[in-house]
């Protein structure tokens, strides 16, 4: 394990804990008489079907780097690429939201919120195809680490959920934005 595989770890947790925090708003919002052993139960939940997501997207480029040597060479960019698209995206969607509206559509089922959990989980599959080059041991530590810091996130926006709204949202999705861009330079960066 070496320290840059700790700290994009920590930033691809950020990165995805910023959208779960925006999730987590929402659904504390709509579901202020929920118990807090249902809510963290809902975060660990929201938290595992981001850590598969990712576990399917290194799975899957691995699995092509084995059969298409020369891909290899352009999964740097490739990883650039997609999180500089995810950080864009996410920085665009909290410039569009407006005061006063809810950014994530909250949920009351058990049902609806898997679904949630794992329509929200695609940006995790998408920091899955970015680590080609990690070792299961460095796939275990950021999933570790992802889970974690999602489960922490979304426990703390199910709260202020609860007590403020939605108010924070919009920053909470520009803030998400704005780490996965950094990620995306600091690969660039190192791949001169």
């Amino acid at each position: 394990m070496s320290v840059t595989v700790l700290i994009n770890s920590l930033l691809f947790g950020l990165g995805l804990a910023f959208e779960s925090f925006m999730v987590a708003l929402a659904n504390g919002l709509n579901n202020a008489n929920m118990r807090v052993l249902r809510a963290l139960c809902f975060a660990a939940l929201f938290a595992a079907c981001h850590v598969a997501a990712l576990a399917a997207g290194y799975a899957l480029v691995f699995a092509a780097a084995k059969y298409i040597a020369h891909i290899e060479r352009f999964l740097t960019w490739i990883a650039v690429g997609v999180l500089a698209t995810l950080g864009a995206n996410m920085l665009l969607e909290g410039l569009k939201v407006r005061r006063g509206d809810e950014a994530i559509k909250p949920v009351r089922r058990t049902a609806e919120f898997f679904v949630q959990s794992v329509v929200a989980s695609f940006d995790a599959f998408a920091v899955g195809l970015t680590v080609p080059n990690y070792t299961a041991g460095d796939v275990a530590l950021c999933a570790a680490i992802i889970f974690t810091v999602i489960t922490a996130f979304y426990s703390v926006g199910f709260v202020v959920g609860k007590k403020c709204g939605t108010k924070f949202s919009k920053y909470a999705a520009m803030l998400g934005g704005l780490v996965f861009i950094g990620v995306a330079i600091e690969i660039a960066v190192g791949a001169f």
